[in-house]
């Protein structure tokens, strides 16, 4: 289902394209085209929210569908439904498809960065695993812009140790937060002050090893729990990023 921008409910239908014009005529390429006028059934003289996954967005009308090139009236700017804050994923990454599903879920939610972090238990090799799902990543993304209203495509950093973490955080203006399955410590959503960018660090199954928890406490990593139930990683990570967004 399409969104209207910061409107309730369906809209027009959206579609990606990485040139927006101010005005004027865009045509669309295959891929995007043949989504638009074949999959999501569009047709000439309907309205289409174009969005360039870096904060650009315009409102258009659809005047040619022949072909697998559409061509779209570009009618003015479009609202975006960015979320108030920038959150920031920094998790042990799982396998390839559960991988798959935790990418598209944090796009959907309008996480902005996920940073897979290496460390000495995660189950796969970052790099290695980016360099292969790179492609699949960001045909989801694009598509989780579709359906939530954002302009903004969720990125996909380089890798970092858990003790690169904090200063790669602070030099961004972010807050690094530790999820810890301890159900003593203080809820994430009071760990999160208003107006503040959290970068929330999701371990592998098994936990980080305490060498790794040992630099994060030496710089002063504040920790925060999920509730009293201990989650898989790409569960926590899905359920972090819905409390720090909403």
């Amino acid at each position: 289902m399409a969104t209207a921008g910061d409107a309730r409910g369906a809209g027009p239908e959206r579609a990606y394209c990485p040139h927006l014009p101010a005005s004027g005529l865009v045509t669309l390429d295959h891929d995007e085209g043949h989504h638009l006028v074949r999959a999501r059934r569009a047709r000439v003289g309907d309205p289409v929210v174009l969005f360039d996954g870096r904060g650009g967005s315009v409102l258009a009308r659809l005047v040619e569908a022949r072909g697998e090139a559409p061509v779209l009236d570009v009618l003015g700017p479009a609202p975006d439904r960015e979320p108030r804050r920038r959150v920031v994923l920094v998790v042990s990454l799982p396998a390839a498809g559960k991988a798959d599903d935790l990418v598209a879920s944090l796009a959907e939610l309008g996480v902005s960065l996920l940073i897979p972090l290496r460390t000495r238990r995660t189950a796969v090799e970052p790099l290695e695993l980016v360099a292969r799902r790179t492609e699949r990543w960001t045909r989801l993304v694009r598509e989780a812009a579709k359906v939530n209203g954002r302009s903004r495509l969720l990125e996909v950093g380089a890798p970092l140790a858990p003790a690169e973490v904090p200063g790669a955080a602070r030099a961004a203006g972010g807050t690094p937060i530790l999820l810890d399955t301890a159900p003593g410590l203080p809820p994430l959503g009071e760990r999160i002050a208003p107006g503040e960018s959290p970068w929330i660090l999701v371990g592998p199954e098994g936990g980080f090893d305490e060498t790794e928890m040992a630099a994060l406490a030496t710089v002063a990593v504040p920790a925060a729990s999920l509730g009293r139930c201990a989650l898989r990683t790409e569960l926590a990570a899905v359920v972090a990023a819905g409390i720090a967004l909403s």
